[in-house]
Order: C-alpha cells, then sequence, then structure tokens
C-alpha cells in the first residue's frame, strides 16, 4: 500500500506545471512508431532527431531489481528501443507495464554494437542518460487504455532476430547449462559481482546466453533448477543476441526462489508467480488525463 499511495502522489505532482517543465502535447501527424525512429540512424554512428517525432508504447524494462540501471525500454508493435535516463530509482516513476509517451525531437539516437538507442547525446558507450530534471519534458507516462494489453511473444531460439532487439520475448521449456551457480560472479579482489553471461538450453539441445548485470538484485543467489520458462528483453553487441530478464520474471517447476509476477493488468502467461505492486493497480483517475506532466523527480 505504501508504494502505491508513494507512486499515487508522484502523478498527482506532476500536473504542477508551475513548478515543472511541462510535457507538450505533439499533434497526431507526429505520432511514429519505433521503427521509424530507429531507421532515422540507420547506417550512421548517432542521429540527432530535429523533427517533431513522438512513439508510444510499454515500458518493459526498468531498473527494477537492479537490471536495466538508468535505463527503460519502450515496446510498441514495430519494436522497442532503450531509453537512457538520469534517475537512480526509474521503477518508481516509469513502472514496468505502464505506457509511455516519448517526445523525441531534441534527443539523440546512438548505434551502439549495432543497437539504436535513445538519450541526451553520443557517449563513449552509447546514448548518454537524459538528465533527471528534464525527463518530464520527453517522457510522459499513462495507464494502459481500456483494452490495451501487452504480451511477452513466445520464441525458440531460431527465430530470435533484428526485429526483435530491445523487445520482450518468452523462452518456454528451457533449462540453464549452468544450474548450481549464481546469475553472477564475483571478482575475487574486489568481492564485487560483475555482468555475467549464463547458458540456457531448450529441449532440442540449442543453446542462447542470458546476460545479467552486475547491479541486479539476485546476482549473487544460484540459478534455478529443473526446466520452465524465462522472460526478457532482447539484447545486441557486436553480432550476438543475449536475454536480459525482466521484472524478475523466471517460472521454473523447481526453483527455492519465489519468482515475481506479472503485472496485474495483464493475461497471465503460463506459470504461477508472486503479484507486485506496479501502475496497473492505481486507480486511473491518479493518472494524467489532459496537460499534466510525467511524475515529478522526488530523489
Amino acid at each position: 500500500m505504501r508504494a502505491i499511495a508513494g507512486l499515487s502522489l508522484l502523478l498527482l505532482a506532476g500536473c504542477d506545471k508551475a513548478t515543472e517543465p511541462g510535457f507538450a502535447e505533439a499533434p497526431e501527424v507526429s505520432r511514429h512508431t519505433v521503427a521509424y525512429l530507429k531507421s532515422l540512424c540507420d547506417g550512421r554512428s548517432s542521429a540527432a532527431v530535429t523533427q517533431d517525432i513522438t512513439i508510444r508504447g510499454f515500458i518493459t524494462a526498468n531498473d527494477l531489481y537492479g537490471e536495466f540501471d538508468r535505463t527503460i525500454v519502450v515496446e510498441d508493435p514495430s519494436g522497442g528501443i532503450a531509453i537512457a535516463a538520469g534517475h537512480p530509482s526509474l521503477a518508481d516513476d516509469y513502472p514496468f507495464g505502464a505506457v509511455a509517451t516519448v517526445r523525441c525531437n531534441g534527443l539523440t539516437l546512438c548505434n551502439y554494437g549495432g543497437k539504436i538507442e535513445l538519450g541526451s547525446e553520443p557517449g563513449d558507450y552509447g546514448a548518454e542518460a537524459i538528465p533527471r530534471d528534464e525527463l518530464s519534458r520527453y517522457i510522459r507516462v499513462t495507464l494502459p487504455e481500456e483494452g490495451e494489453r501487452h504480451r511477452a511473444a513466445p520464441l525458440t531460439f531460431g527465430e530470435v532476430s533484428a526485429r526483435h532487439i530491445d523487445t520482450r520475448v518468452r523462452f518456454d521449456g528451457v533449462r540453464f547449462a549452468d544450474a548450481g551457480k549464481t546469475w553472477c560472479d564475483t571478482d575475487p579482489e574486489t568481492g564485487r559481482t560483475v555482468a555475467t553471461e549464463r547458458t540456457i538450453v531448450d529441449a532440442g539441445g540449442n543453446e542462447f546466453t542470458v546476460r545479467s548485470a552486475a547491479t541486479c538484485a539476485y546476482a549473487k543467489e544460484p540459478l534455478p533448477s529443473g526446466t520452465g520458462s524465462l522472460y526478457g528483453i532482447i539484447d545486441y553487441f557486436a553480432g550476438k543476441y543475449t536475454l536480459r530478464v525482466t521484472n524478475r520474471e523466471v517460472v521454473f517447476s523447481r526453483t527455492a526462489t519465489p519468482y515475481t509476477a506479472h503485472s496485474a493488468y495483464q493475461t497471465p502467461d503460463p506459470g504461477a508467480r508472486e503479484r507486485h505492486v506496479t501502475v496497473a493497480t492505481l486507480p486511473r483517475a491518479y493518472l494524467s488525463v489532459v496537460g499534466c506532466s510525467a511524475p515529478r523527480p522526488t530523489k
């Protein structure tokens, strides 16, 4: 309940235009797909967005459980895109399952290792983060409209292609080849966890790589045993696809850890999970309808 009350106050506070740079409404003609936006950077290392382009999609990844540090992923039917955001607790203001409308004019597309990202400007490691105090100018968060739902696309390893980059997918009937190890390795000199790749195997013996960030909350926990389903974002770098688990969605037949549930707004995918609070559990009245900016950062 505390999480609901806190997020409700943030959303209400977003309507205070006197103290916050507002999210300016864009004409309908400026609405484009994520795929179109990404195409503006085809064959280039970076491209400044100078047109009035708006995209709208579900937030399918954030820093909940430390999985995508200072990053959210926004997905529409055409594809997904990672957005670098300078906010230390994005999940509070940009929760999994909410709908994000992003005004891209003034931002920059960057090609990092063959994947297109969106941020404030080019950096050495992809797009630089949009400063926290400017996020509300570019991104607005609302509940899904009546009947809107997002479900992870069920795929086999062999079906993964460029169009799936930064989209949320589901692999069924898989097991960890590294069962018994932890999600992330530990640097023996510093004692800190490091980004780590593990291998999953399907019923046919085909393999795929799961990459976990050193910042994820369950980095030192053991990988699940048995067979089950993994949900996550398809990542890409220098010719290699990997899966990055989102929202700690891991549904295995035998596991000592109760992994979390789907958002309440979604039709549940197969498997039993715990339910957790998302923006979908909030009354619609708390959200911006006309003229309100995105939630005001508080930290």
